[in-house]
């Protein structure tokens, strides 16, 4: 069994219909070039552009099942964003079966709401949030009745936790840490570290360690980084290999093929049986999925 945790909605599904000419325009005067500069190549793979693109890529790697998150990046309405999630998660109900939404704090709504008739009309089990994104950090008070409201109803909260590209803010709205504060508040909440905590990752795993019910995705990176000597994942091998082998979960963020991801992932000095849960058994018991 094959999960990828993390699959986002292929913007052609959901953005602006806008030229070519004017979407570069727009790039080229957006704080996130640097993601332009460290991903240059990789945002030009036409498979990553569409529902049945991400499938392909899934089929060739025997990737059987991927929770689709709506990820809000700071631009366009977060609303259409999740109703493409959900309408991607009915669509393929086969190959997505689980479908989180995302939120955005600077809108002059109720958060809580919002999130409640996301259950209601989409059937969504998770919150997605990109910090980072809004600039307002995930332990920002106006994101506490939404934890609240999340644990009481066995929601899955995610959260952006690694090095951000965007040239213009602090790499501190993803740092660990925030992840502790908020599972010390909230010790039933299932949270998940999107992208692994790098380079943070000694303390993402003392985090881990000490909150059972934190989990460590690896999404977006590559998977061959985990096992080099030098590249600051030292902890995961270790931590992730013993201790913590229940709670590291497999995805790919649809940034990198799956079959690169997949193979990489399998070359790794890991137990046998410690790559079966980190490549789905894990999410399968946190997202409640059948094991096959």
């Amino acid at each position: 069994m094959i999960i990828d945790f993390r699959v986002t909605v292929p913007y052609r599904e959901w953005g602006e219909r806008v030229s070519r000419d004017d979407a570069a325009r727009r790039r080229e005067e957006s704080t996130g070039r640097g993601y332009d500069r460290v991903y240059r190549d990789l945002m030009r793979e036409e498979w990553k552009t569409s529902v049945e693109g991400i499938i392909g890529s899934m089929d060739s790697a025997g990737v059987g099942q991927a929770v689709v998150q709506a990820e809000y990046g700071g631009s366009g309405d977060y609303h259409v964003l999740n109703e493409a999630a959900a309408r991607m998660a009915r669509g393929h109900p086969d190959r997505f079966p689980v479908a989180f939404m995302c939120l955005n704090p600077l809108m002059d709504e109720d958060m809580v709401r919002v999130v409640e008739r996301g259950v209601e009309e989409h059937g969504f089990r998770g919150v997605n949030i990109q910090s980072w994104a809004v600039r307002v950090s995930s332990t920002d008070s106006r994101f506490w009745p939404v934890y609240a409201r999340c644990q009481e109803l066995g929601l899955i909260v995610t959260i952006h936790s690694s090095i951000s590209f965007n040239v213009d803010r602090a790499l501190d709205y993803s740092h660990v840490n925030h992840l502790d504060k908020i599972a010390c508040d909230f010790p039933e909440l299932k949270l998940v570290a999107n992208h692994g905590g790098w380079p943070w990752v000694l303390e993402m795993m003392a985090v881990a360690w000490k909150h059972s019910n934190v989990y460590i995705e690896l999404g977006g990176v590559s998977p061959k980084y985990f096992g080099i000597p030098g590249s600051g994942w030292e902890p995961l091998m270790q931590y992730g290999n013993s201790l913590l082998q229940n709670q590291v979960l497999f995805a790919t963020d649809n940034m990198l093929p799956h079959q690169r991801c997949v193979d990489e992932l399998r070359a790794l000095s890991l137990k046998d049986n410690v790559k079966e849960k980190w490549f789905g058994l894990n999410a399968a018991r946190l997202l409640g999925l059948k094991e096959s």
